[in-house]
Order: structure tokens, then C-alpha cells, then sequence
């Protein structure tokens, strides 16, 4: 196993990070699309109707608490008639083009997804090449070599799909067998769900981890040597399979470095932004709680776009700062490897 210095790779990829700050837009992409999440949130609201609820004090007593039941079961009950009324109302076609019309948003938004973030890893991972290199790097000459690889890393995230998948119908056909088997013979059954859950797990996991290693390696195969997506795909696994020690440490480095830079990043954000924050809203709860007005509204809508665009850049830069690493490991393992072909 050859010796990588990690100090040396870790200093080269800041330098490199720091120095080329139009590779910033390709992770501030992959900071929005590459593995973020995203969250929703829906509010209703009803109008009121004459319920003719039956009427009761607010003594805890028994005969109270019956009829805080009643109310609630009848509130309940009023509540599940006016939906199954209103979804019941709605013709069924209109239930299936609703349905068709959420699969193309879903489809399309996937597909958009897909290509920007195959775009951002391709431009990114050259563009970093490119640099180590000293050779001028912007967004005009990286930007067409992430778009010339936007097909193979798509193929290539199919693939893995695929096989992810496989793998883990593979995982349920086997547990379904071990309950098929506690149905006819008990004892077996039993043990045979414990041993291959077991197995199946660790298998999965250490799965997992080298199908990530593998998609380090093989986007830059196809990227940096261009690799079809399966040769990437079988050439990645090998070079995962026998450098799994310094990829495991390089990526337990990226880990330790992106947690620590983030919790300290969001801890200087929350006392720079915190304090001002706070006087802004702090009136409101002057002499019991009232509605913030348009100024503090405003004011707090602010500080919270600078929160939300610092911290996605602090984020960016780490991005761009990993995959440096990720490069420059992968260049000393595959120059070592063709080397001693």
C-alpha cells in the first residue's frame, strides 16, 4: 500500500479551493441539489359551521370528562365526513390527471436535478484538475467540460441506482424466505431471520460504503480519463476494493473537517445574526406578546436571507474543498496504479 500524505493533499486542495473561486458556483449547485434536503410544509384552513356542540363546564370532574369525549369524537367524526365528502365529490378522472400531472412535475424536477448536479461534479472535478495544473480556470472553459459529461454521470448514477436497488430486493426476497420458513418450521425460521439479518445488514452497509467510495472514483474516471459509465463502474469498485484503508481515512478527514467548519460556521452566524435578531423582535413581547410590525418583519426577513446565503456559501466552499481532496487522492492512486501495471 503506498504512503499518502494527507497533510500535503489537504494544504494543495485549499490553496487550489482558495485560489479559483469561480469553482465556488459549481458548489454552491451541489450545496442546493447535490444532497441537500428540502422540506415542505401546507396549512389548511376552515370556515365554521353551527355544530351544536353539547355544552359543558370546565370542572374536571367525571361527568365533564365524558363529555369532553363526546365532543372530541363528534368533532372528529364531523371533520372525517367533510373530507370523505369532499374526496368523494371530486370526479375520478380528475383524481388520475391530478396524479399524472404530479408523477411529470416530480419526473421533470428529477430530470432537472440530475443534469445541473451532473453539470456542477463534472465542471467542478475538471475544473479542479485544471488548477492543480496551473492553467486558468473560469466558469467559461470548465462549464463545457461539465456539460460534455452530463450524459456518462447520469448513465452512471442509473447504474448505480440499479444495482442499489437489486441489492436491496436481494435483502427482502431473503428476510421474506426466513418468514416463509417460520410459517412451516418455527425454530428454523427464527434462526434463519437472525443469522441472514445479520449478515444482511453488515453486507448492506459495507456495501453502501464502498458504493460511495466507487462513485468517487468512477465520476472521476469518466471525467478526468473519460471512462465509459461501466468500465467507470467496474474500474471505481476495483480501485475501492484495494485502496479501501486511505479512502476510508481521506473520507473520514472530509467528514471531520466539513462537521467541525460547520458547527463553527453556524455558531459565529447565530451570535452575528442572533443578537441583532433579537432586538428586533424583543418589542414585540414588550407588555405582553403583539404582532411584529413591517419594519421588524422586514428586518428579520433580511437577517435571515444573510444567514441562509453565508451559510450556503461556507458550505460551497467546503464542497469545492472536499472534492479537491477526493482529486488529488485519486490522481496518487491511479498514477501509482498505471504504474505499476
Amino acid at each position: 500500500m503506498q504512503n499518502i500524505d494527507y497533510g500535503k493533499i489537504i494544504k494543495r486542495s485549499w490553496e487550489l479551493t482558495w485560489k479559483n473561486k469561480w469553482l465556488w458556483v459549481m458548489g454552491l449547485v451541489l450545496a442546493a441539489f447535490g444532497g441537500g434536503s428540502g422540506g415542505g410544509g401546507g396549512s389548511g384552513g376552515g370556515g365554521s359551521a353551527n355544530t351544536n356542540l353539547p355544552n359543558a363546564s370546565l370542572s374536571p370532574g367525571p361527568t365533564n370528562i365524558q363529555n369532553i369525549r363526546q365532543q372530541t369524537s363528534y368533532v372528529l367524526g364531523e371533520a372525517t365526513n367533510i373530507f370523505k365528502n369532499w374526496v368523494t365529490g371530486i370526479p375520478v378522472g380528475t383524481w388520475i390527471l391530478l396524479g399524472l400531472l404530479i408523477l411529470i412535475v416530480a419526473v421533470f424536477t428529477t430530470a432537472v436535478i440530475w443534469v445541473l448536479t451532473s453539470w456542477a461534479k463534472g465542471a467542478l472535478i475538471a475544473g479542479l484538475n485544471m488548477a492543480d495544473m496551473d492553467e486558468s480556470v473560469d466558469l467559461k472553459n470548465v462549464s463545457p467540460k461539465g456539460i460534455a459529461k452530463i450524459k456518462d454521470l447520469i448513465i452512471f448514477n442509473l447504474i448505480s441506482s440499479g444495482i442499489t436497488t437489486v441489492l436491496i430486493l436481494g435483502i427482502i426476497f431473503i428476510i421474506g424466505i426466513g418468514f416463509l420458513i417460520k410459517l412451516l418450521i418455527p425454530v428454523l425460521g427464527i434462526i434463519w431471520l437472525i443469522l441472514f439479518g445479520i449478515v444482511g445488514v453488515l453486507g448492506f452497509i459495507i456495501s453502501m460504503v464502498l458504493f460511495v467510495m466507487l462513485s468517487i472514483y468512477a465520476e472521476r474516471l469518466i471525467v478526468l480519463k473519460n471512462y465509459s459509465p461501466w468500465n467507470a463502474w467496474k474500474k471505481g469498485l476495483s480501485l475501492s476494493k484495494g485502496n479501501f484503508i486511505p479512502t476510508f481515512v481521506m473520507g473520514l478527514i472530509n467528514s471531520v473537517i466539513g462537521c467541525t467548519s460547520g458547527c463553527v460556521g453556524l455558531l459565529l452566524l447565530g451570535l452575528v445574526l442572533g443578537i441583532p435578531g433579537y432586538f428586533l423582535i424583543a418589542p414585540s413581547f414588550d407588555n405582553g406578546f403583539h404582532f411584529p410590525g413591517i419594519g421588524q418583519i422586514i428586518g428579520i426577513a433580511i437577517l435571515f436571507l444573510i444567514f441562509v446565503s453565508i451559510n450556503s456559501l461556507i458550505k460551497a466552499v467546503f464542497i469545492v474543498f472536499n472534492y479537491g481532496n477526493w482529486n488529488l487522492l485519486f490522481k496518487e492512486i491511479f498514477n501509482e496504479e498505471v504504474k505499476n501495471e
